[in-house]
């Protein structure tokens, strides 16, 4: 018997508001880093709305993108439909497929999310050939999300339960750099590289920042949003402040940060 996933984003476009501001800079860049060989078999996990899954369906790979969510995967489908691609609905902690039958089992903006990580990337290998690759790219959680740290910091200041927030974000050491690196070589992953991907994070002025921790699927949004409106107007006064920096209104570009890490299954 499994849990649920903790993890029950549903409305793609949502997601997409959230997450495209870097999902599709960071595709290219990673499959440079992951160097899935052209034309192979490749498992998508967590595959989202299908960012990922059609870049590497557009090198000539033959793509099955899984995840959880019925409502991404309805995105995926309607926006990232392709030949070469297959999207299903499964359990990625113990998918339905047998041993050794992928070429790569990659993963992006996934794994932090998804408490099971190890029993995941396990069965990533598993479903990996002999000399296959298994790569990921997450965020790099201390000091990698300026657009991030500018509320929580100042969400802490203001308010305990930001302030746990903020210590436990930080704290996930699997999620600095080296902590994948690490797991992939737990698991038994061989010639394992990890690297920083960093990928610009742009906003087209202070409401649309603030939009996306107030109306985005992740855990700040569901601590603003409990707030009392006179708290969580101190916290946005604040942060508007750190946004604008005494300058007019208008764009903004965040770095982010992304660690990825690639392990071949040993042959």
């Amino acid at each position: 018997m499994h849990t649920e996933l903790r993890y029950n984003w549903a409305d793609p476009d949502i997601y997409e508001t959230f997450m495209g501001r870097w999902s599709e800079h960071l595709a290219s860049p990673f499959l440079d880093c992951a160097n899935v060989a052209a034309g192979g078999k490749v498992l998508d996990v967590a595959c989202g709305t299908g960012v990922l899954t059609k870049a590497l369906a557009e090198t000539g790979a033959h793509v099955i993108g899984i995840d959880a969510s019925e409502g991404y995967l309805e995105g995926a489908r309607l926006r990232r439909s392709h030949l070469n691609i297959v999207y299903e609905h499964g359990d990625i902690r113990q998918m339905r497929f047998d041993d050794n039958v992928f070429d790569a089992a990659v993963s992006t903006l996934a794994l932090d999310v998804i408490p099971e990580i190890e029993q995941v990337v396990a069965e990533m290998k598993r479903v990996t050939r002999p000399g296959g690759v298994v790569a990921s790219a997450v965020t790099q959680f201390l000091g990698g999300m300026p657009a991030w740290d500018l509320v929580i910091h100042t969400g802490a200041v203001l308010d305990a339960d930001f302030a746990g927030l903020r210590s436990l974000r930080a704290g996930r050491q699997l999620f600095w750099p080296g902590g994948q690196a690490a797991l992939w070589r737990k698991i038994g992953l061989v010639d394992v590289t990890e690297v920083p991907v960093v990928v610009d994070c742009e906003y087209a002025c202070f409401a649309d920042y603030w939009a996306t921790f107030t109306r985005g699927p992740g855990s700040v949004t569901g601590l603003l949003m409990a707030l009392s409106d006179d708290a969580r107007g101190s916290i946005e006064e604040h942060v508007r402040a750190g946004y604008l920096v005494g300058l007019p209104d208008g764009p903004r570009s965040f770095p982010m940060v992304f660690r990825v890490v690639r392990g071949l299954v040993q042959t």
